[in-house]
């Protein structure tokens, strides 16, 4: 019986879903600790190490499984030459994973990555929370003379929870959508009031209260209402327009203006953040190595309470569409919003109008927050190759059929 059972375990065929979400699992628990106090005790090191087993986990399902053909390979792997050079040249190991798991996201249900996404972010924000509050992890609590107390429950930086909950909505509305009804929606806003009182961030704030009037018009739209579908048919140029304007503002940014003044204050200071993120480093193809200086962690605490000279040593990128322009590159810049206005598009055409609708919200997020890109904030790019769950109402009843 032991020879039969120990026989059943070494013949038993691993499906390529299942590789993927083995090394789903590993990546984002290793690198959601690295973004918590837990990093102190347990050490960055030996966490990015535990993320790196992901990387053969997706190799192997890409090459062997997901049948792709020669021409298609060559393709993959210019795309991971691209990466593997961004990533040396910026020193962020992120444009490490994030190109395998798109591509490694193939005949993976995109309702399954998002259901994991849910239940993995929620359950460690969750545990997070309660070692901080007992006292188990540091929880850094953030004083300032211009705005209430601030705690990260654990996290790194406060503002981290906010960017959690809003794509926690998102996924949660993607895995509803059709059924989303006025209980949802009150339960999100809560929520949002919630994460507010704790981390007082007013930009995720703002993207989680619009994500409501979103959803709405994008389920009419879905219904086939015409004036829905007519506003949903632009939500696709949201990404290239949006970080087109970023980039323009931040480079064009003048403190003397008073209309650049106030856009400035109303963006916590991020296009003057930019302005300097130009003048630092120049624009290249394969991105750039730049320092920053940030609050964020226990190291991050001690520059935001030290003197005023101490915090003039603060600069940090915070807006995920610089990161991308000046860090990792003009040519990874380009793919990724190739890529999240394809899956726009393609959402729009099949005038399901979810994901479109997720990207539009997102793209507005993208403007103020630095760390969008990474998978445990946003699984938004793994639609891109991933099966998806809504068609059209006609393309159900032919599959039904």
């Amino acid at each position: 019986m032991f020879k039969r059972r120990i026989l059943s375990i070494w013949n038993y065929q691993m499906k390529g879903s299942q590789i993927y979400f083995l090394a789903f699992i590993i990546y984002f628990l290793s690198t959601f600790l690295i973004d918590t106090t837990f990093s102190v005790t347990l050490g960055d090191h030996w966490l990015r190490l535990i993320s790196y087993i992901s990387l053969p986990l997706l190799l192997f399902k890409i090459l062997f499984l997901d049948g792709w053909n020669k021409k298609q390979l060559f393709l993959i792997l210019a795309i991971f030459l691209i990466g593997l050079i961004s990533w040396r040249a910026a020193q962020d190991n992120l444009l490490l994973m994030i190109i395998p798991f798109v591509v490694g996201a193939k005949n993976v249900y995109l309702r399954d990555i998002m259901s994991w996404y849910v239940y993995l972010c929620a359950i460690l924000m969750l545990a997070v929370a309660i070692f901080s509050l007992l006292g188990i992890i540091p929880n850094l609590i953030f004083y300032s003379d211009t705005r209430p107390t601030r705690y990260s429950l654990g996290m790194n930086y406060p503002s981290e929870i906010a960017a959690h909950y809003l794509y926690l909505t998102l996924a949660y509305c993607y895995l509803r959508f059709g059924k989303l009804k006025w209980f949802d929606y009150l339960m999100i806003y809560v929520g949002d009031i919630a994460c507010m009182l704790i981390t007082n961030t007013r930009l995720d704030f703002i993207a989680t209260i619009t994500a409501i009037p979103i959803m709405i018009i994008a389920q009419r739209a879905f219904k086939g209402d015409r004036w829905s579908q007519i506003l949903a048919s632009f939500w696709w140029m949201a990404v290239p327009i949006l970080s087109i304007v970023t980039i323009f503002s931040s480079y064009f940014f003048d403190p003397n203006n008073h209309i650049f003044a106030k856009l400035n204050s109303l963006a916590s200071g991020r296009l003057a953040l930019g302005y300097d993120a130009f003048h630092k480093c120049q624009v290249s193809l394969f991105g750039n190595t730049i320092v920053e200086h940030s609050f964020v962690g226990t190291k991050g605490l001690q520059l935001a309470r030290g003197i005023n000279e101490t915090r003039k040593q603060y600069f940090y990128i915070d807006s995920s569409y610089m990161r991308m322009f000046l860090l990792w590159g003009l040519l990874m810049f380009i793919l990724i919003v190739f890529c999240f206005t394809y899956i726009a598009v393609r959402s729009t055409i099949h005038r399901t109008f979810i994901m479109s609708a997720i990207i539009l919200i997102a793209s507005l997020n993208f403007m103020f927050e630095p760390n969008i890109i990474k998978i445990i904030y946003d699984p938004i790019l793994l639609a891109l190759l991933a099966k998806p769950y809504f068609y059209s109402f006609q393309e159900e009843h032919n599959n039904a059929e």
